[in-house]
């Protein structure tokens, strides 16, 4: 009588130790569904809020879907990059100004992601007080100008920025063009003094930017790939070698 009370128990703790881990083994593909669902529910949303003139042949629609609600709806890229923020939408379809509120937004392919704001000078950490010794004084330094994210004729973004080096600037924050150094002897013009590090990007935000995952960067790069060039023909003649894009050989 006992051995079969004793089976009986054992044949229970078995049934319960299986079910336990079939329902995280069920949980755990719920979780990931979850994820899975997710991201493509982000991607739909970009797809829906991307302009009408990016060009998505030979692309992955998820990769730049998602890359799309990043840029459009999240960090907000044209806010900073766009060349005319008050002309960053079309007058027919600028949130600010339609009716009837259904009418879709329609971004200026003219001013989206060229580049060309000026941020003046100097850059985010600026000490106010002169008493201090990290002081900077206001006027003093270059001014910073956003870069032209649109393709050149390579197709790839940013001017011809492969998706290796693309992940690299958002990682470190390395200004590969090298357009404001650390002052010297020798280099007295459009320079940074201490402390400011001048081989590093000082508006961009890449310090938040740089947590996102491989994948997400991965796909802010396919989405920005998917812009037309913007050849940025600037009408003050102003030639800033990382706003002028050659969209053709």
């Amino acid at each position: 009588m006992k051995s079969i009370v004793r089976a009986a128990a054992i044949a229970v703790s078995t049934a319960a130790i299986i079910g336990i881990a079939a329902m995280q083994l069920v949980s755990h593909k719920v979780h990931a569904q979850d994820a899975s669902d997710s991201e493509a529910k982000l991607a739909e949303i970009g797809l829906q809020i991307a302009p009408d003139f990016i060009n998505l042949k030979g692309k992955d629609p998820a990769l730049v879907g998602l890359g799309s609600y990043i840029v459009n709806a999240q960090a907000d890229c044209n806010g900073c990059h766009g060349s005319d923020p008050a002309n960053e939408f079309l007058q027919n379809g600028n949130p600010y100004y339609r009716k009837p509120l259904n009418r879709p937004v329609k971004y200026n392919q003219a001013t989206y992601l060229n580049g060309g704001q000026n941020f003046g000078p100097g850059g985010p950490g600026i000490v106010q007080d002169p008493n201090s010794p990290l002081y900077y004084a206001p006027g003093y330094g270059p001014n910073i100008i956003s870069r032209n994210l649109t393709p050149d004729f390579t197709g790839n973004p940013e001017g011809g920025v492969d998706l290796d080096k693309f992940i690299k600037i958002i990682r470190t924050g390395h200004d590969f063009d090298s357009l404001h150094p650390n002052c010297s002897s020798t280099v007295t013009d459009n320079c940074y003094s201490f402390p400011i590090n001048g081989s590093l990007l000082q508006v961009m935000p890449w310090p938040k930017f740089q947590n996102m995952t491989d994948h997400e960067l991965t796909a802010i790069w396919t989405y920005l790939s998917t812009v037309p060039c913007n050849a940025h023909n600037d009408a003050t003649g102003m030639a800033f070698p990382w706003l002028q894009n050659k969209c053709s050989h």
